[in-house]
């Protein structure tokens, strides 16, 4: 007999089963500095998408602690017997996060739905170019891309119209291919449709993005059980949440380097590495006619004092970048000369050009998103102060600043762009290569595209480093930039949070963190 006293005993019981499992979950916190401009990976184009979609979505490779790149959806892959291009042989026995199994299909889908012109894709569409038949998903006149077979469910072979060498360690994240027909064409504000170790779960807009993890992982579940990106955009604020025990781990923004660096408390936690993000100020010709001078974009990046800007505007962490791929990525140049601080010589570059002190010049806006409105106000006034250029700031929320880039619509604007995979080829084709979607000053150069053409086609690895070399060397000697200085890659992590490594490529996979 059921007892009341019986039925008493067995909900307390529960109810302490229940407790106890819930104060055995363990939420990692970490802090992101806006919402993120998308959240799935056909759109993705983004740093702060990436630190989010890096662990919900794969590739045929992915990146280890030290840069080097090992196999993840793709166990092996072979050149084609026949014409440019590789065989994949898939990892089998890998589920998506609604539960479907991964197969060469979703392969083939992925890339046609990145191709599709209807789809406004991001980063992944440009590493598809030189697949036979992109060109025509791409104008809408096939939807079938012709150089992608599927060979059974784990064999996939992908041919080139022109060999492309560094194709199996892009990033090209592959998606469910089940997902828009299950959940509508909304499905990334709803579900993830990855395979990585963590779920989409929601997506607080200015306040944050929750993922669970993916407890059928192929390399094993993760030791958390959830990951909460706090949106928080003030850096002292987010130092301050980490103080009171609100943030595991804090993603240290600029404002607060010399704070944290000068803090013993902050010692032993800290994560200090240079950052692999390629930073420079963008002159867009086409919107400011003095940019189309080169004696001008020269005396841009001459009356910058970039030691100076270390020691302040950086607060100590950053150093010198001298050209366009950043120390620890294939294909650096250690031999370049370094950036020059000279105002003398910028002031009768000036003139030269027909503006002395300035005069003549037209208004322009420096424009940025708001967390570098701080930066902005520093380089008008040390323009207006050398050069005597009209400057003036124009802070812009971050999704419209970017989508406007993109689009070519800023004429003068410092960013910065971080390497996806190890190896420079993703900076020189990507941010100045002149088809390239994300060259958002517009740079235009038929000697430095050719240099660029030839590399991707190059086998030999240091013949490729050689062409970038000589590609990197015609960008500086046609200023077509201002180098900045690499920021550091600084985070504090509590004492009780192990397993995250802080890299020059971020810290973006937390699988194998665990928390006391």
């Amino acid at each position: 007999m059921i007892t009341r006293s019986f039925i008493k005993g067995f909900l307390c019981t529960a109810l302490l089963a229940f407790a106890c499992s819930a104060a055995a979950a363990k939420t990692l916190r970490v802090n992101i500095q806006a919402d993120p401009a998308m959240m799935d990976p056909i759109t993705y184009s983004e740093l702060v998408s990436g630190r989010i979609i890096e662990n919900v979505y794969e590739a045929f490779t992915t990146k280890t602690p030290d840069g080097k790149s090992v196999p993840a959806l793709a166990l092996s892959w072979e050149p084609l017997q026949s014409g440019y291009g590789f065989r994949f042989h898939l990892r089998p026995g890998v589920k998506f996060h609604s539960g479907r199994t991964f197969t060469a299909k979703d392969v083939k889908y992925t890339f046609e739905t990145l191709l599709d012109p209807t789809m406004k894709a991001g980063l992944g569409a440009e590493y598809l170019k030189n697949i036979v038949g992109a060109d025509d998903v791409k104008s809408g006149k096939s939807k079938d891309l012709k150089g992608v077979t599927v060979v059974d469910d784990n064999t996939i072979d992908v041919a080139f119209t022109k060999l492309d060498v560094l194709f199996p360690i892009y990033p090209i994240y592959i998606m469910d291919s089940g997902i828009v027909a299950e959940q509508g064409p909304d499905w990334m504000t709803k579900v993830s449709a990855g395979t990585g170790p963590f779920k989409f779960t929601q997506w607080k807009r200015g306040v944050e993005v929750d993922l669970t993890a993916n407890k059928d992982y192929w390399d094993g579940a993760p030791k958390i059980d959830d990951i909460r990106f706090l949106i928080v955009g003030d850096a002292n604020t987010a130092l301050a949440q980490y103080d009171a025990g609100e943030l595991d781990f804090l993603d240290v923004y600029e404002p607060i380097y010399q704070r944290v660096l000068g803090d013993a408390r902050y010692k032993d936690q800290l994560l200090s590495v240079p950052r692999a993000q390629s930073r420079y100020l963008g002159m867009n010709q086409k919107l400011y006619a003095p940019f189309k001078d080169k004696r001008v974009r020269e005396a841009v990046s001459l009356a910058l004092p970039r030691d100076a800007m270390i020691k302040g505007l950086y607060g100590g962490a950053a150093f010198p970048l001298n050209g366009v791929v950043t120390p620890g990525v294939g294909g650096y140049d250690p031999t370049l000369p370094p950036m020059k601080y000279d105002p003398v010589m910028a002031k009768k570059l000036m003139a030269d050009a027909g503006y002395p002190d300035g005069k003549g010049l037209p208004p322009i806006m420096i424009t940025c998103s708001p967390e570098y409105k701080d930066e902005l106000a520093y380089y008008a006034d040390q323009l207006h102060k050398v050069l005597g250029m009209p400057v003036t700031v124009n802070v812009m929320e971050r999704a419209t600043f970017i989508k406007a880039m993109n689009a070519g619509e800023v004429a003068f604007f410092p960013w910065g762009w971080t390497a996806d995979y190890p190896d420079g080829m993703y900076y020189l084709a990507q941010m100045w290569y002149g088809p390239s979607p994300y060259n958002r000053a517009r740079y235009s150069n038929p000697d430095y595209d050719h240099l660029i053409d030839e590399a991707q086609s190059t086998i030999d690895v240091q013949k490729r480093y050689d062409l970038y070399h000589q590609a990197e060397r015609v960008l500086l000697d046609d200023w077509a930039m201002a180098p900045l200085p690499i920021e550091a890659s600084l985070a504090l992590r509590k004492p009780n949070v192990h397993n995250i490594s802080n890299t020059p490529f971020g810290f973006s996979s937390f699988k194998d963190t665990t928390i006391d």
